[in-house]
């Protein structure tokens, strides 16, 4: 497992569709920085969504101010890390390359799990890539600034949540791709139904709909008080979702014949 873990980050980081994806990134940022613009994906309602975005023009944009400013544009991340997805899991399993590894001996569930713990390490170094570059654009156009009360704790529990959202939306997407072992499919889903929901949460008054908008929790993981939002029970609906959708494709992945 080990070995197939080193060979899949070897090919990852010697493919020019990686570094393509970190170049637009950083491209996205320092625009977005400079024009002191923010936007999302989706519909959203919410009044805390609107006091956010009051806050921000009031402020200058100086890396802390910018920090909280793109953590409300973090879903943008789904889309950067749509060819990583692909790279990782998709390509295999589309030419049916992973029957060399799995001949090779190692086991289904070795080879399933070195995938996901793949995905899982390399959208850590995006999260910290994105928020990083953020800051230090920011420090280079504006100053560091003063960072605001509980700054650190706030930060660490935003990308917590949004991390554990993200994952909620790309393992329907693995899913889908396991199921179909279509690269299409599987992109369609991480972006259909994340906005389908989006949609459905922000006209019509279904009460769990709300905690299952994953897109929504991620962009605004940085405002603690959501009218009749509660964060814990959103946690608790992503951790199912991971769990139960990692357990089905774990299923179907073992089930293929070769």
């Amino acid at each position: 497992m080990v070995n197939a873990i080193r060979a899949d980050l070897y090919r990852l980081f010697h493919t020019k569709g990686f570094y393509i994806t970190q170049f637009l990134l950083i491209l996205f940022v320092v625009i977005s920085v400079a024009a002191e613009a923010t936007g999302n994906v989706g519909v959203n309602t919410s009044e805390g969504t609107t006091e956010m975005q009051s806050h921000l023009q009031f402020y200058n944009w100086d890396s802390y101010q910018t920090f909280i400013a793109f953590s409300s544009m973090a879903s943008f991340l789904i889309y950067f890390c749509l060819p990583l997805l692909v790279m990782i899991a998709g390509y295999d399993l589309v030419h049916k390359s992973y029957k060399n590894q799995l001949t090779s001996g190692v086991s289904r569930l070795q080879y399933f799990g070195s995938k996901y713990l793949i995905f899982i390490v390399v959208t850590v170094l995006q999260f910290l890539f994105y928020y990083t570059s953020a800051f230090l654009t920011a420090a280079v156009k504006n100053g560091f600034g003063t960072a605001p009360q509980d700054f650190w704790m706030n930060a660490l529990q935003t990308i917590g949540i949004q991390f554990i959202a993200f994952h909620a939306i790309f393992i329907v997407g693995l899913c889908i791709l396991v199921i179909t072992f279509s690269n299409v499919a599987g992109i369609l889903s991480v972006i259909l139904l994340p906005l389908i929901i989006n949609i459905l949460s922000a006209f019509f008054n279904i009460g769990w709909l709300k905690y299952v908008d994953f897109q929504y929790g991620i962009n605004y993981a940085w405002v603690r008080d959501l009218p009749d939002f509660s964060w814990l029970v959103f946690l608790c609906f992503s951790l199912g979702v991971i769990i139960v959708m990692n357990y089905i494709a774990y299923q179907v992945f073992r089930n293929k014949s070769l």
